[in-house]
Formats: C-alpha cells, structure tokens, sequence
C-alpha cells in the first residue's frame, strides 16, 4: 500500500473506536483514575487482539479452520460449530481478560456501571488492532468494517461489562461474571454464524444488534445506588 493508504488505515482503524469511547465514557459514572484505567483497558484490549490472532494462526493444522485461512469454502454445520465454540468465546475471553488487567485486582472500581465502561474500552482496543490486521491483510482500506467491528465488538462485550459491574456491586461473586462472559460469546458466535451464512446480506444480523444496543444504552447509565 501507499503511505496515503498506510495513513488512511490507521485513521480509519484507530478513529471509531476513540470516537465510541469517548462517547461511552461521556454516559458513564466518573471514577478516579477513570483515564488511566480506561487507557490501559484499550491497550490491554490491542494486546489481548495480538494474542487471538496467534490462537487462530495456531489452528492452521485444524482441517475445518484451514481452508477459511487460504479463502476456500468451508462446510456450513463444521463452520458453525467452529465460530460458535472457538472463534467467539476466544475473542471474548481476551476482552475480558484486558478489562480486568485495568482492574488490577480492584474490582470495587466495576461498581454502578464502571465495568462495562472497563469492557467497552478493552472492545475497542482489540477492535482496532482486528481492523488494522484485516486490512492490511486484504491491502486497502474499509471505511465499512472501520463502523461496524468497533460498534459490534462493544455490544458483545456490554454483557461481560454488566457481569463484571453486577459482581462488583454484589460483594465480588463470580457467578455474575462467568455469565456475562457466556452470554457475550454465544451472542459474538451467533453474529458469526449469521455473516457466514447471510454473506452479502447483512441485514440479517440487525435484530441481534438492535437488541443488543438497547441492552447497552440502558445499562451504560445505570440507576445511582445509594450506599449508607
């Protein structure tokens, strides 16, 4: 690519993911040493990308994963099965693994809301780092995939968010978590499994959006809990 092309794809990579962090950040509750940890979330988010992509490389041996890695077709039902039990609890797992890097062990600072702002920032990051190695794997630009994998990417992982939130303001139990994380890679592989078999029609994944964005909006801005 040309160094206007290289430029592009950086904007294109790093600008939607601050944009959408800036506006999650500006509906969530204020914490101190908020840009710190909402920082090291998004870089945790970039590193924990960098580590699902040496899983996926490493599945090249794998007979259902390799033809997808040289652009081949793949069988639907192995496809399936793949995407919902490897290729989206992954992802999802080295999102929640970031957000809690930013926690460092502090998990009272996931109350009334704050981890999700955590999960959204760790999203973005490993978003950012997915669009950049995409593109310059295809060589070009995608202003498309520059919109829509951030926003999706948040979405997913606003149910881990809630966990992480839920477990905080219940005294710290795990449940809460593990069920988030669930729910955000059954949700991630469905997403999957709907591109794979829609192709061109993208459409088809928009109630799954839909839904999931209503569920973001109302919990970014959780209810104020009194404390005595």
């Amino acid at each position: 690519m040309s160094l206007e092309d290289d430029a592009l794809v950086f904007l294109l990579c790093a600008g939607p993911p601050i944009l959408l962090l800036a506006f999650v950040c500006s509906e969530a509750p204020r914490r101190h040493g908020q840009i710190w940890h909402v920082s090291l979330s998004f870089l945790s988010g970039v590193t924990g990308a960098a580590a699902a992509f040496f899983v996926f490389e490493a599945l090249g041996h794998v007979a259902v994963y390799r033809p997808l890695l040289h652009g081949q077709q793949v069988a639907e039902p192995a496809m399936t099965v793949f995407l919902l039990a490897v290729v989206g609890p992954t992802e999802e797992v080295m999102k929640l693994a970031a957000a809690m890097v930013a926690l460092r062990g502090n998990h009272t600072l996931a109350r009334d809301g704050f981890g999700m702002v955590l999960m959204a920032a760790a999203s973005l990051g490993f978003a950012a780092a997915e669009n950049w190695y995409a593109m310059y794997a295809t060589g070009g630009p995608d202003p498309g995939r520059a919109i829509l994998v951030p926003f999706v990417h948040m979405l997913f992982s606003s149910l881990s968010g809630f966990g992480l939130t839920s477990s905080a303001d219940m005294g710290g139990r795990s449940g809460p978590v593990y069920l988030g994380l669930a729910l955000a890679s059954l949700y991630h592989g469905l997403y999957d499994v709907l591109e794979f078999w829609g192709g061109a029609w993208h459409w088809a994944t928009m109630p799954l959006v839909v839904l999931l964005w209503l569920f973001f909006t109302r919990n970014v801005r959780p209810k104020v809990v009194r404390r005595s």
